[in-house]
């Protein structure tokens, strides 16, 4: 960081650029504590935190070629949530920030502009903030190196845009498969302009079981059930693709706070005859092949190079950003189906858990994808989130049903009910 300001990395670039009212590209993580919430030490700890997160509290400057970032000494004020999860942020009315930090009920919920950070990232955000609220409590908790203290000066590293670091500059190897049209979901819009959640809570520890006794994992098998329960309201010929965000981390070290993920798409087309089985198998030699080290260093090296193309470089923002909206909306878009986000178990200090009922994730749709799904697990506990933009419920339904039948497992649904559903869960 230098003279508190820094360039957007290159994924969030995409993101600033894309944004609009359909597309908010605003996420959510969120943990659901033992008890209520005290919204006077909820702002005690963000008060106590946020110098901690210097790329993430920052306030957008417009510049002539690309827009940057800037420290925002503004005070970050928590809110009680009433309205729906993912909303755009206004800068103009959020003091200049690109996040928020809201509460209701016994739940903590952090979102985050796209542009700022991923998964990972927010994550531990929010990690720290429910760790310094629980010490305002009084409750009896260790750290245990597993959270960032807002004491502890920022590493160097945190601030980094792993992208440039890990992309080769001159290679000329980075060229990606190309990816074909997929079978797009529609529905009819929400009466109130908004987003319908609907949460399944089920054992992670048994579903996990449950998928690797089939020698695959939960994520390929997620994306198998999603493709198998997405084909009975396909007829055409576009083949079912789920896109998989993938946290380039665990293969390529980094403690960056800013996005550093890549997508893999998966897809597969499913005939009259296709199996369960048989979507499960192919879907897990695909993922394994697309989340292999070397065809996310050619996704890392693609992006980079784009970058770094002097055309991309000197255009002013006001030609550039539309050209990168029609791309995404008639290019990047058809690639995919659905959105599955699958952040895995997310570990807590052991005297943390007790005051921890669960988390959940909730992924902005999109106008040409109104439907997403992000799943995460705290404490054994798995919610499954579905965002719907649309009013049709049938896939969420269908998913759950069938995730019960084949695992007999036990799935709590509930819903924030928002706009005019026309389907009963």
């Amino acid at each position: 960081m230098s003279d508190q300001w820094y360039k957007i990395d290159n994924t969030g670039k995409i993101f600033h650029a894309l944004s609009n009212a359909e597309n908010s590209f605003v996420f959510r993580v969120s943990m659901i504590l033992t008890e209520r919430i005290d919204q006077k030490l909820l702002q005690q700890a963000l008060d106590r935190i946020v110098h901690r997160f210097p790329t993430l509290t920052v306030s957008l400057k417009k510049g002539l070629f690309w827009d940057y970032l800037e420290k925002n000494d503004q005070r970050l004020v928590v809110q009680e949530e009433k309205t729906y999860p993912c909303a755009p942020i206004d800068p103009k009315t959020s003091s200049g920030y690109l996040i928020r930090v809201i509460y209701y009920n016994n739940r903590i919920s952090f979102e985050v502009f796209h542009s700022l950070t991923d998964g990972s990232g927010a994550m531990e955000f929010l990690k720290t903030l429910a760790y310094q609220y629980l010490l305002l409590k009084g409750k009896n908790i260790t750290h245990d190196g597993m959270i960032l203290l807002p004491w502890d000066p920022s590493d160097t590293e945190e601030i980094e845009d792993s992208f440039l670091k890990y992309a080769y500059k001159n290679d000329g190897k980075s060229i990606r498969m190309k990816e074909s049209a997929a079978y797009q979901i529609t529905g009819t819009p929400l009466e109130t302009a908004g987003i319908n959640i609907i949460h399944g809570i089920v054992d992670g520890n048994a579903l996990n079981r449950h998928a690797k006794s089939s020698g695959k994992t939960l994520t390929a098998y997620l994306t198998a059930l999603l493709i198998k329960v997405i084909s009975t309201e396909h007829s055409g010929r576009d083949p079912i693709a789920i896109a998989l965000p993938v946290n380039l981390r665990r293969q390529f070290p980094s403690k960056t706070m800013r996005n550093f993920f890549a997508v893999a798409n998966v897809g597969v087309k499913v005939e009259d005859e296709t199996t369960f089985e048989g979507i499960l198998d192919e879907v897990a030699e695909k993922l394994v092949s697309r989340t292999a080290k070397e065809s996310l260093q050619k996704g890392i090296n693609h992006h980079f190079q784009l970058q770094r193309r002097m055309m991309t470089r000197v255009i002013p923002i006001f030609l550039k950003y539309p050209a990168m909206r029609y791309g995404f909306n008639h290019i990047g878009e058809r690639t995919k189906s659905m959105t599955l986000s699958n952040m895995g178990n997310v570990k807590l200090p052991k005297s943390m858990e007790e005051h921890v009922e669960r988390m959940d994730i909730a992924l902005y749709p999109t106008s040409r994808s109104p439907i997403s799904c992000a799943a995460g697990t705290i404490n054994g506990r798995m919610t499954i989130t579905f965002t719907l933009s649309i009013s049709e419920t049938g896939i969420v339904r269908e998913f759950f049903k069938e995730l019960k039948r084949l695992t007999g497992l036990e799935i709590e649904v509930n819903s924030n009910e928002w706009g005019n559903s026309n389907e009963s869960l």
